[in-house]
């Protein structure tokens, strides 16, 4: 019965590397797409408003960074661990960052945030958070390399906490409050460890694990592509500015 689920072709396994660190690289528009999911998530948190946390777990692209670390794990790529690894930091910094700011900006004086969140991120709730966190890592893999399943994504993405217990930790140290940010801390890196091992699960019993060389290779690829484009436009830049002093002379 396992077998049968979890068969998949080496084609379709290529596409799902290249598909998925496609995903994951940090290019303008995923942080575009990381701000204004925060920005939302931390209105969401001050408001404490379901509907908008919702809608910011939904343009938040912070988990295929995390689907491609959980590959990195199971194809032993170490080139493979350090990109997700350095998109995760970056985006956490930057989520971190954002909610701080909005929270200093936005939060009312006679504000009942601190227990709004808190209520959130009871300690109590801990481990079905990772239990939930574990199943959609799971689900959000399965859906990945099963590809007629991607419209299923958006509701994991839901179920995948990531986002609002990072825009607490923001809020919490704008409020000063410790145990805000000790427990919103916490459950981030439950979740996403919950999310890692979920991964893990999936991409080794589809058998991805021989395709280390297969990813490397489209890294070093995407790496190429991003010089030749670079060089494009400082080129194209210069050719404007060349013809901009032509024309002034």
């Amino acid at each position: 019965m396992i077998k049968t689920i979890f068969i998949s072709s080496y084609l379709d396994q290529q596409k799902t590397i290249h598909s998925l660190l496609e995903e994951s690289k940090t290019r303008p528009d995923f942080y575009v797409m990381i701000a204004l999911a925060t920005f939302i998530a931390t209105i969401g948190l001050i408001t404490d408003s379901n509907v908008i946390l919702i809608g910011s777990m939904l343009i938040a692209p912070i988990l295929f960074p995390i689907l491609s670390l959980s590959l990195a794990v199971v194809t032993s790529s170490r080139v493979a661990l350090l990109r997700s690894l350095l998109a995760i930091s970056k985006a956490v910094l930057m989520v971190i960052g954002i909610s701080f700011v909005t929270a200093f900006l936005f939060l009312p004086n006679d504000s009942t945030v601190a227990e709004s969140i808190l209520n959130r991120i009871n300690s109590d709730l801990f481990l079905l958070l990772f239990l939930s966190s574990l199943a959609a890592g799971f689900a959000a893999t399965y859906s990945w390399v099963r590809q007629d399943l991607s419209a299923t994504l958006p509701g994991v993405a839901v179920t995948a906490t990531v986002l609002p217990p990072l825009a607490s930790f923001g809020t919490g140290l704008v409020l000063l409050n410790t145990t805000i940010i000790s427990d919103s801390l916490t459950i981030f890196l439950l979740n996403v460890l919950a999310i890692i091992l979920g991964g893990v699960l999936v991409f080794s019993l589809f058998g991805f694990a021989h395709l280390q060389a297969e990813e490397e290779e489209k890294i070093e690829e995407e790496k190429v592509m991003d010089k030749i484009q670079t060089q494009a436009v400082k080129e194209e830049n210069d050719k404007v500015l060349e013809e901009n002093v032509d024309l002034n002379n």
